[in-house]
């Protein structure tokens, strides 16, 4: 056995699947501190990465001529930046690959297997990028006369593209 019985017989050893229902819904005090009915249902969490994965991995790709168009959900992989990097797939079975997390089954898509990799300090990677790029320094300067943060700067200007036809999730789609 990998666990004593002590062990698994303690609070917080069952696992509920991602977005299950968990008790009756907020309690009277949790609801009035939220401002929220009491009994509002409360949903298993997930991983923040593996939150992005499921939306990188079960969006609606119709109409962009992408590869994954026509394709089931398990030949798609996710690639979720933060201060770290994830790239997730799933699969209908247990694939064992050497130096990749997993196989978990159910952790992201419920009956599909999950296995994931991952890069430390991607955070400092992208700033590297971004600051070692031509257009810092104007970039740089524009932000800060509207008073933002280089990001900000950038993420309105994405914000821009997408409102002029691009369509925000597909303005990387050719970056491989």
């Amino acid at each position: 056995a990998y666990f004593r019985s002590s062990v698994l017989l303690s609070p917080g050893s069952v696992a509920a699947p991602p977005g299950s229902p968990l008790g009756g819904g907020l309690t009277a005090e949790a609801s009035s501190d939220l401002g929220l009915n009491p009994g509002t249902a409360v949903g298993a969490s997930l991983i923040d990465a593996h939150a992005g994965g499921l939306g990188v991995i079960g969006a609606d790709v119709g109409g962009f001529n992408l590869p994954c168009e026509h394709q089931p959900i398990t030949s798609r992989m996710a690639m979720i930046c933060g201060t770290s990097t994830c790239h997730l797939a799933v699969s209908g079975r247990a694939l064992f690959v050497p130096g990749v997390w997993g196989p978990y089954l159910s952790a992201m898509v419920p009956g599909l297997w999950l296995n994931e990799g991952g890069q430390s300090a991607t955070g400092s990677l992208i700033d590297h990028v971004v600051q070692g790029h031509a257009a810092y320094p104007q970039l740089q300067q524009q932000a800060q006369l509207r008073g933002e943060n280089i990001y900000t700067h950038l993420n309105t200007h994405l914000g821009s593209m997408a409102r002029s036809g691009s369509a925000a999730d597909l303005l990387g789609s050719s970056l491989h």
